[in-house]
Order: C-alpha cells, then sequence, then structure tokens
C-alpha cells in the first residue's frame, strides 16, 4: 500500500469523511474501527511525539493478562514525530517478537502472519515512524482493508480542521477502554483467560479470530 501527501486540493475538494489521526505502533482494535468507517486515512505527520500513548506502543494478552509492549526511543533531536529515532541499545524488538510468540503460538492463525511481523521488526528500522507504518500496512493487508492512505503535508490545527474530517488525534489512548463506554467490540475467542479482554493490539484479533474481523470491526 503506497502513503502519499495529502494536498490542499484533497483536503478542500473530497467530500468523503477522512479520519484524522496519529500513528500507532501495532495499533489497537478501536484504531481499525475507525480506519474502517473512513473513506480516506490522513496520518498526522506534523505533530511532535507524546509520551505514554500508542504511538511506541502496543498491548497483547499473555497468560498474566493485558501487557504492553514499548518501542524505546532515543531522546535526542527535533521531537517531531517523523524524526524520532529508535534506540538499539536495547534488544526491545527480540523481546516484542518472543513475547508475541509466547503469547500467540498456539492461536488459529499464528502461522499464518507471525512470519511477516518478525521480518518487519527485524529489519531495524531507524525511525519510528517508518516501523509504523511498514506494520500498518501489513496489518490493512491482512485484514483486507483497502484505504486511502495519506500523510498530513503540515499540522491543521483543531479549530481549523475541515467538517469532513474526524480528528481522533490524542483520542485513542491506552486505558481508554476503561473509561470510554463507546468502545464496543464484539468478542471472538482470545487464547487467555475467560474474562474478554478488550482493544488489544490488531494482532490479537489477527492470530484469534481475523476471519471473523470484518463483523468484529
Amino acid at each position: 500500500m503506497n502513503v502519499t501527501m495529502m494536498n490542499d486540493s484533497d483536503k478542500n475538494t473530497s467530500k468523503n469523511e477522512s479520519v484524522l489521526i496519529d500513528l500507532h505502533y501495532l495499533p489497537s482494535i478501536a484504531f481499525f474501527q475507525e480506519l474502517v468507517k473512513a473513506d480516506t486515512i490522513i496520518l498526522e505527520a506534523h505533530e511532535t511525539f507524546q509520551k505514554q500513548t500508542f504511538r511506541n506502543r502496543c498491548e497483547i494478552l499473555t497468560s498474566n493478562g493485558r501487557e504492553s509492549l514499548v518501542v524505546p526511543i532515543s531522546h535526542s533531536g527535533t521531537g517531531f514525530i517523523k524524526d524520532i529515532k529508535i534506540d538499539y541499545s536495547q534488544r526491545w524488538f527480540q523481546v516484542h517478537d518472543r513475547s508475541i510468540r509466547s503469547s500467540y503460538g498456539k492461536s488459529p492463525f499464528f502461522e499464518f502472519f507471525m512470519d511477516e511481523f518478525s521480518s518487519v521488526l527485524l529489519k531495524k528500522h531507524t525511525y519510528l515512524w517508518d516501523l509504523n507504518i511498514e506494520l500498518l500496512t501489513v496489518c490493512l493487508e491482512k485484514l483486507t482493508i483497502k484505504k486511502g492512505l495519506f500523510e498530513s503535508n503540515s499540522y491543521i490545527k483543531p479549530q481549523e480542521v475541515p467538517d469532513n474530517y474526524k480528528d481522533l488525534r490524542g483520542k485513542i489512548i491506552p486505558g481508554m477502554e476503561k473509561t470510554n463506554r463507546q468502545i464496543v467490540s464484539k468478542q471472538y475467542q482470545q487464547v487467555f483467560g475467560n474474562e474478554f479482554v478488550s482493544n488489544l493490539s490488531i494482532v490479537d484479533l489477527l492470530f484469534c479470530a481475523v476471519l471473523d474481523s470484518s463483523e468484529i470491526l
């Protein structure tokens, strides 16, 4: 899937609904639920990095419950999201790969998808943005979701967002499932526990119930 720049003519003339959203690491189910509603996806490419968000973390289900996987970043540089570099002084990508394999190795669709996720993680992208873009592209392809995917060409202030844009920047955050009653997902069989754990990374849905993804999303 190609990612192109959104220009002013696209922004001003489109009558379709677009979602303006920050780019996440192996995004949550809530993220994809919003994407499938929109005609066009616009990724916020001109924001500053925000700590303690899904920009560099995801949540999976382990035998001990919900667990966060965090991509460590270098804190030098401008702070703009596309300039954020990944810190490889920690072998985080091996930890993530091992954690996902340990958690989902016995799931129904693990063998169909895991090798491709591993190959992306092992590429050792310099920039967080590039890693997240490639993982998002893989997820969209596996879910057979075909949408126009763009990068914003400048920062749009909240009060200047066009009427046909749904501004979700900073809205999908860790812990939102505890307080936001609008987070509703059809339940599916997960790998651990008897109680359904909502709004995990999309990998949970891919590995456990990808064939039902169109109904769940």
